[in-house]
């Protein structure tokens, strides 16, 4: 640990690639993949799945989807999960212009919820942002999406082919987006570091990133799951407890109840705000304490009411709403 941290004291580290997996949001209470007897795959026997990973097979989703809806209910983020320690040690990585990239296997959105901005982010395996239609790939209201998925249980279907709806993850069988191609050809002759965190390595292609770069590499993972070369470090255990010790050895400190005020100032995401601030803004309009954060209040102005139609109009016109089945 203490030669990590002299490499990037000394400047010897200042484009760093950060390549991660489920096991960086395992201190958040999401279970990895693969574990024995913990991970996710290991425990979908209530899905009554012909085989585990047919959760994300797109066309097992096109006949059977209530595995994955499920399964989506449980995951969608920003509802139940928040970033770990190791979120925000990448967050820290960003804000201090360290990071080059961060390639992340994850589907639960947590970097994006640490604040990470988007021009650092791969999110290879994709994310719950937007939707489409499995077969006719229309563009569906993501809020409609994520309501039928996590408030009622249903799948959501196409207006257009009446196909099924799904997140914009990627399943077996789908091609990885094309920005993960384009930035990783830029990225592999740039970087000065790699750092491979909480991953199997067992899904090509972003397995194969660590034999791509000739740089320094740091391995922090309970297993060694890639051979170590001269000049490799590996770190075995938890994640969380390594970056909080390495942080600790650069004199940086992680706050992870700062996780509110990045999240809420990380691309114009919706603020959280305090009544009196809503109060503020809104005037006269009544605060259902219940209700503050995240929360469209209704204005009795009727020209007001007239450009909400409009651009409620605007967007039905341009954004395929979803069905429910």
């Amino acid at each position: 640990m203490e030669e990590l941290a002299e490499l990037i004291q000394n400047g010897k580290a200042k484009r760093i690639i950060v390549l991660c997996g489920a096991g960086i949001s395992t201190g958040a209470g999401i279970p990895d993949f693969r574990s024995p007897g913990t991970g996710l795959y290991d425990n979908l026997s209530k899905y009554n799945l012909p085989y585990p990973e047919a959760i994300f097979d797109v066309n097992y989703y096109r006949k059977r989807p209530d595995a994955f809806v499920t399964l989506a209910k449980e995951l969608w983020p920003g509802i139940t999960f928040k970033p770990t320690m190791t979120h925000h040690f990448l967050k820290v990585l960003a804000d201090k212009g360290l990071l080059l990239r961060i390639y992340t296997q994850n589907i639960d959105g947590l970097e994006f919820l640490a604040g990470i901005p988007d021009d650092k982010l791969v999110e290879c395996h994709g994310h719950f942002r937007s939707a489409c239609c499995i077969d006719c790939n229309k563009a569906s209201d993501i809020e409609c999406v994520k309501d039928t998925i996590t408030k009622e249980g249903k799948t959501p279907t196409c207006t257009y082919c009446i196909g099924n709806v799904k997140p914009d993850i990627v399943f077996f069988g789908e091609d990885l987006p094309d920005r993960f191609h384009k930035l990783l050809k830029k990225d592999i002759p740039q970087a000065d570091l790699l750092l491979v965190m909480g991953t199997s390595l067992q899904v090509a292609p972003v397995s194969m990133i660590p034999d791509m770069v000739r740089c320094n590499r740091v391995l922090f993972n309970r297993d060694k799951v890639m051979k170590i070369r001269s000049g490799d470090i590996f770190v075995p255990g938890d994640c969380d407890s390594n970056v909080e010790e390495l942080s600790s050895l650069l004199g940086w400190t992680l706050l992870q109840t700062g996780t509110e005020t990045e999240v809420s100032s990380h691309n114009d995401k919706e603020k959280e705000l305090n009544e009196e601030e809503l109060s503020n803004l809104l005037g006269s309009c009544e605060i259902n304490d219940e209700q503050t954060n995240h929360t469209d209040k209704e204005d009795n102005d009727e020209d007001e009411d007239e450009d909400d139609d409009d651009e409620q109009a605007s967007k039905d016109d341009d954004t395929n709403e979803c069905r429910q089945q």
